[in-house]
């Protein structure tokens, strides 16, 4: 089975992306595409929160939340649920979740150019950690 996901403008007046993959992924989706939005550095604190808890099995869960969802995330994985829509809400891998945000990542980056490389260095000089190391690159 393809695990992989795929993101695209949904709306060229709105330029909102929307979750492509597949179907037992929409509500980690809907969290990335809609809470985490088109924001890197967001999208490098989620990375940096899933690896941290693959990271240490004793790491206490942090929770994300943000306009429509809260996302905990924690060594066992993540819990995501939607705050107005009670059966929208699932339980994700660390490995699942890391793929989804890296997609989301390789999407972001080619969209929103000028943001990336200073989102990525402001994120570094505050939390002291580079989330994308040994996974991805940024230049400026």
């Amino acid at each position: 089975m393809d695990r992989r996901t795929r993101y695209f403008m949904r709306d060229e007046k709105f330029r909102t992306p929307e979750f492509i993959g597949p179907a037992d992924l929409e509500v980690l989706g809907d969290w990335v595409t809609e809470d985490i939005q088109l924001v890197p550095y967001d999208i490098l604190e989620a990375i940096d929160l899933v690896r941290l808890a693959q990271a240490n099995p004793d790491a206490d869960p942090e929770e994300l939340s943000g306009n429509a969802f809260a996302a905990t995330i924690g060594p066992q994985g993540v819990t995501i649920e939607n705050h107005f829509v009670e059966d929208m809400q699932g339980e994700f891998s660390l490995g699942t979740v890391l793929d989804v945000l890296l997609d989301f990542w390789d999407y972001c980056v080619p969209g929103r150019p000028r943001y990336v490389a200073p989102a990525w260095e402001r994120y570094v000089k505050e939390s002291g950690r580079d989330p994308l190391a040994g996974l991805r690159q940024v230049t400026n």
